[in-house]
């Protein structure tokens, strides 16, 4: 495994060397530009009711980053990214909601957040729902990684499958962002946790507490799991039907990769449903998991934003233990 503390120190010294001097009103920052990926200078955003602006410490990269790159025709298309740490710049009109309530942030304040329009940049703008306190446990690297997947995780596995304690629940790509983040959710509400992944991501998940890894690569799952309340895929949309069959009558299977099929769901006694998007309402809850210890992200590698691109080609192949964490400031 990758030693990250080297890893960081390498970006770190990327970073200062890609360093340029920007004027007072402007910053750096990743555009999307004819499929592939840019820094450029921008004008600061400004923050209005209802939102705050972040000065971003470093951005989580996910695959619907290069995705959105991915199907874009010519031209900019604006900044990517979605999940970041930093620390509160400025808050919007009087710190107001656009219901009238006040916010609860204020400048200074170290946090995470979903921006809907871009993290891969100095500064962010994001609305004040969809931030969380940043877990004093945790480094801003650490943080960074929280957002997209931890919510997601959140989402499949209590608000959709409200796992509880005993039951089985079976996690393909247990190593990967959104599987290493619900199997510890999983684990956190008392269940016996099932992953699939690669045999080098053993220790890495016995760490996070699975009980059970399954290689993907030799074993079938059907021949060696049965009996499951819950299944979460985060892989293909082939294991869904494939993994009906191992699910108990009223089980519940979870997919981030397409929306099950309805019938086939249905003729098995199986409930079946999608997270939805991540938006930054449920950061908390795993904010507050974190603090208490119970949540831990493990970064695969970190780089200077100057090499988003690098990080989307390392992020295509998904092979990462964890997530891939870009250095935006210091």
């Amino acid at each position: 495994m990758r030693n990250p503390a080297l890893t960081g120190a390498l970006a770190l010294a990327a970073f200062a060397a890609a360093t340029v001097s920007l004027g007072a009103g402007n910053m750096r920052a990743a555009v999307i530009v004819d499929g592939g990926v840019r820094i450029q200078s921008l004008p600061k955003p400004e923050p209005q009711a209802g939102e705050v602006r972040i000065k971003v410490r470093n951005a989580s990269v996910n695959p619907t980053d290069w995705k959105r790159a991915d199907h874009s025709g010519p031209g900019s298309h604006g900044t990517p990214g979605r999940d970041l740490s930093g620390v509160i710049d400025a808050i919007g009109p009087a710190g107001a909601r656009p219901d009238g309530t006040t916010s609860q942030w204020k400048v200074g304040d170290a946090v995470i957040a979903i921006a809907p329009g871009g993290s891969y940049a100095e500064y962010a703008i994001a609305p004040v729902a969809a931030i969380a306190a940043k877990p004093p446990r945790m480094s801003f690297e650490e943080a960074a990684g929280i957002g997209v997947v931890g919510e997601t995780a959140w989402r499949a596995m209590v608000t959709v499958a409200n796992v509880r304690a005993g039951q089985r629940v079976l996690i393909h790509g247990g190593a990967g962002g959104v599987g290493s983040s619900a199997v510890q959710i999983a684990k956190a509400r008392g269940a016996y946790v099932i992953a699939t992944a690669s045999p080098s991501h053993n220790s890495y998940l016995r760490a996070l507490g699975a009980d059970e890894i399954l290689d993907y690569n030799t074993v079938r799952f059907e021949d060696k799991v049965k009996g499951v309340d819950v299944v979460l895929n985060t892989v293909e949309p082939d294991l869904t039907v494939r993994s009906l069959a191992v699910m108990k009558p009223g089980g519940i299977l979870v997919s981030v990769v397409g929306p099950p099929p309805a019938a086939q769901c249905e003729a098995a006694n199986v409930r079946c449903g999608v997270t939805g998007s991540a938006t930054g309402e449920m950061l908390h809850f795993v904010s507050d998991l974190a603090s208490q210890g119970k949540f831990h992200i493990h970064i695969d590698q970190q780089l200077p934003l100057a090499d988003a691109a690098k990080a989307w080609g390392m992020n295509r192949k998904g092979h990462t233990a964890g997530k891939i964490i870009l250095i935006v400031s210091r």
